[in-house]
């Protein structure tokens, strides 16, 4: 939508993990370097770690456009199953039929499969996406899979790819053997600030970007302070940030903007902080009290104007559809539906805020009632204990 706007050939944030957009910080060059030297050098079993939306992924992909042919490659994106079920989508990835047999003899034919290919001088990798979430008992049949190797070469490679939490998994006394047998591990960090810049440079560049300087430098300090270094949420912000820029005819994003994005965002609980007490709000008993009675009148009178912004919203949705076909009014339909949108999140979200902070002043005040009936519960004991006496 907003690729014209700006001179873009396509849109430079896209969440999906393109290797084309790969930018190669010094931390993404590293880990490149190590599962570079892990394949030439045919190292058993390697673990790459790295952030959630750091560009694991990513960097995956753009490893598989590198790899030598004559190499075949199986990936293995739902990790969280079972030793029976890894074993049948391992052999289903490399086109083995496994339809109607056992677990020895699903072993026994990829066990085949290994020879052959080894027998016509080629190798096979396996790479296990989100393998943080492997169960103990599949990583420890992953392990066994280490077994079928030759007198001199290992013929099967296990590239194992994950989240921190797959670090840890490993340093477990259960898993020592496992561990023990990794012989290449890199761990993918954030970038830095000054990283952030470049990254979104790069973006914007391979998007066809005339222009690099879309972002302040307001604005980019913001972003690498709200994203933490993280890619997949600077592109969050950033493809965001565009779209109000669009919608607002601006042709710089500064720093107001990205402040925007990110409270409207964590007013809807995207970026905050989710602690165990959000868990959970639990609703307000009814009192008698007259200052409680009307705290809850005023708490739904906002979830009513709540409702009615949604629906100003739908009906606004509703005619544009109807002017979908009228290329003249198209354009400005758009930005006018965008700029309510916009006003519509802004105002949903103090209207959230409002009403999440009246709900804990009711509580508050009903734990007040509550606790100032028990003081007088406790008074009167203790006068007719003194009395007893």
């Amino acid at each position: 939508m907003y690729e014209s706007f700006y001179g873009f050939k396509e849109k430079p944030f896209n969440l999906l993990p393109d290797p084309e957009y790969l930018y190669m910080s010094p931390g993404h060059e590293n880990a490149y370097a190590h599962l570079e030297y892990a394949i030439m050098e045919n190292k058993g079993f390697v673990v790459i770690t790295g952030e959630i939306g750091s560009g694991k992924t990513t960097l995956i992909n753009f490893l598989l456009e590198k790899i030598p042919h004559d190499i075949q490659v199986g990936i293995i994106n739902n990790a969280d199953v079972s030793p029976l079920q890894f074993i049948k989508m391992m052999c289903q990835e490399f086109e083995l039929d496994v339809s109607t047999r056992d677990k020895a003899e699903m072993l026994d034919l990829f066990n085949r499969f290994l020879l052959e290919q080894f027998a016509r001088k080629n190798r096979v990798v396996l790479i296990i996406d989100e393998a943080q979430n492997l169960p103990h008992k599949t990583i420890e049949e992953i392990r066994m899979l280490s077994n079928l190797e030759s007198e001199k070469h290992h013929l099967l490679q296990i590239i194992l790819v994950g989240q921190p939490e797959l670090r840890y998994k490993l340093k477990s006394r259960g898993l020592a053997q496992f561990a023990q047998r990794v012989t290449v591990h890199c761990h993918l960090d954030a970038l830095t600030g000054s990283e952030v810049e470049k990254y979104i440079h790069h973006r914007l560049k391979v998007a066809g970007a005339k222009q690099l300087d879309i972002f302040d430098k307001g604005a980019i300090e913001a972003i690498s302070k709200y994203s933490q270094g993280i890619p997949r949420v600077i592109n969050t912000l950033c493809d965001t940030a565009l779209v109000y820029g669009y919608a607002d005819d601006l042709k710089i994003i500064n720093k107001k903007i990205i402040d925007n994005v990110f409270e409207t965002r964590e007013i809807g609980g995207i970026f905050s902080d989710y602690s165990e007490s959000d868990r959970e709000v639990q609703p307000a008993v009814i009192s008698e009290n007259g200052a409680l009675k009307q705290l809850e009148n005023r708490i739904h009178a906002m979830e009513k104007r709540a409702i009615l912004l949604e629906s100003m919203v739908a009906n606004v949705e509703q005619q544009f559809s109807v002017f979908i076909n009228s290329r003249g009014k198209m354009d400005s339909l758009a930005i006018e539906l965008f700029k309510m949108l916009k006003q519509s999140m802004a105002s949903r979200g103090k209207l959230t805020a409002k009403y999440i902070q009246l709900k804990l002043e009711t509580e508050r005040n009903r734990s007040g009632i509550v606790e100032g009936k028990k003081k007088t519960k406790g008074s009167i004991f203790s006068r007719q204990k003194s009395n007893g006496e």
